[in-house]
């Protein structure tokens, strides 16, 4: 075998091959993502009208609204869909360039202005720009008024009112404020304050008129507007001078009233029922009086009732055999109501012979009222469907299970009992009676 040459003998053999450490990855960090180009103002007009139901005071949305033409646009859109209204008290501690600025982007799309009148932080800027800019208001709700403040001016600048409110301080501050600029004014209230009614003739589209807590001077010249009235409230009212010229003015005048409240029903009071169109009555005591006049029940039981569905007896009132048996014989009632009465009893039920069109019954803080009462009105009248039972402290849980068993038996009838302050408990709807599937009486513990 040949020697290798010496050349050879100085030639390296070739290393043995090694696996190569992978190459690291790139350690750079990515291009930088694009900025958000969208601003405000790409916002479509019905996200932007989102923000506006969002915001809850009128003057912040009026900022917002002054942000670009196009929110001022959407603004404009907006208002118009809407009952906008405006709280007095979030305009006081405004700048004067911002309050200018707030009247010409909003005034001509307010329509409800709220006045704290006691209140006097810029009042003589506020009446000016209100009489000035908002020339659509058609509510106007004042509270703390007094025989001199200052906002009773903007009434007379309007022409588009509808409802205003007035809640005085006393009742003996007696207004004064011009409203016959708006011949479409339909609702007048009043509360606890002097009335005279010189303020109120001549409105041909006044239908309701409430005067509570009020100082009623009734004078031969006592203005209400009767003819066109349809709600009518003297609730609380205490009459300077009392005789039968208010009563008899309201019979012969108020031709479409459909609706009364009045405290006080004694002497004179019968003439009222010859309303011939009067549905709902409230009457409530008055002071010392808890006389429910007989010859006003006599009139519209001998009238069947006439067109009369809901009368509400609220008070002591003294209900003799008598009363019990004219209310009986209004038969055109529907919903019966009796509020703060102990002298209500269940004998009184055995006179109501004819109420077979009623199917509300309420009872109120009647102490006297028990469970075999009730049970005679169920038995005896199938159309009446819901027991008002709140407060009534010998309502017991037997009238509710005899209530399950006289409608389980014939025809098939539900009925309603809302039990609010009754010795009927929440475990009644565990009684097997109650779990019934053929039970149609439900109890209600809220109402």
């Amino acid at each position: 075998m040949p020697k290798p040459s010496a050349q050879s003998r100085f030639i390296k053999s070739p290393a043995p091959v090694r696996a190569r450490a992978p190459v690291p990855a790139c350690t750079t960090d990515p291009p930088a993502s694009q900025p958000c180009r969208t601003s405000l103002l790409d916002l479509p007009e019905d996200v932007i009208r989102l923000v506006f139901d969002f915001l809850t005071l009128l003057p912040d949305i009026v900022l917002l609204a002054c942000v670009a033409p196009k929110f001022r646009l959407a603004f404009e859109g907006w208002a118009r869909t809407r009952r906008n209204t405006l709280e007095a008290y979030t305009l006081e501690m405004m700048p004067l360039p911002e309050m200018i600025r707030f009247f010409k982007v909003a005034g001509p799309f307010i329509r409800v202005l709220l006045v704290d009148c006691s209140s006097f932080q810029k009042e003589s800027l506020l009446v000016e720009f209100i009489s000035e800019y908002c020339p659509n208001l058609e509510e106007i709700n004042y509270i703390n008024a007094t025989d001199e403040f200052h906002y009773r001016t903007i009434m007379s600048k309007m022409t588009h009112l509808k409802r205003v409110t007035i809640e005085c301080l006393d009742a003996e501050d007696v207004l004064s404020f011009d409203l016959q600029s708006n011949q479409d004014l339909e609702s007048f209230e009043l509360v606890n304050g002097c009335y005279t009614g010189k303020n109120l003739c001549g409105f041909p589209n006044l239908k309701t008129l409430v005067l509570r807590d009020c100082l009623l001077w009734n004078s031969m010249d006592f203005g209400i507007p009767l003819k066109s009235l349809k709600s009518l409230d003297l609730d609380d009212c205490c009459f300077e001078v009392m005789n039968q010229s208010l009563y008899q003015k309201i019979a012969d005048s108020c031709t479409e009233l459909v609706e009364l409240f009045f405290s006080g029903c004694d002497t004179n009071f019968e003439v009222i029922a010859q309303l011939p169109n009067l549905q709902k009555c409230t009457l409530r005591t008055w002071m010392t009086s808890n006389e429910l006049n007989i010859g006003f029940l006599n009139v519209l039981a001998e009238n069947k009732g006439n067109k009369l569905t809901h009368l509400h007896l609220s008070g002591q009132f003294q209900i003799s055999n008598e009363h019990a048996r004219c209310l009986g014989r209004l038969c055109s009632l529907k919903d019966l109501r009796f509020t703060n009465n102990d002298v209500l009893e269940d004998d009184h039920f055995k006179f109501f012979n004819d109420l077979n069109q009623l199917e509300r019954l309420g009872l109120t803080c009647c102490g006297r009222v028990l469970d075999f009462g009730l049970m005679r009105m169920l038995r005896k009248y199938s159309q009446l469907n819901i027991f008002d039972l709140n407060d009534c402290d010998e309502i017991t849980e037997d009238f509710v299970i005899n209530a399950i068993r006289c409608c389980s038996k014939g025809i098939n009838r539900s009925i309603v009992i809302n039990v609010k302050g009754t010795k009927i408990r929440p475990s009644i709807i565990m009684h097997p009676d109650y779990l019934d599937p053929l039970n149609q009486v439900k109890v209600n513990f809220i109402s």
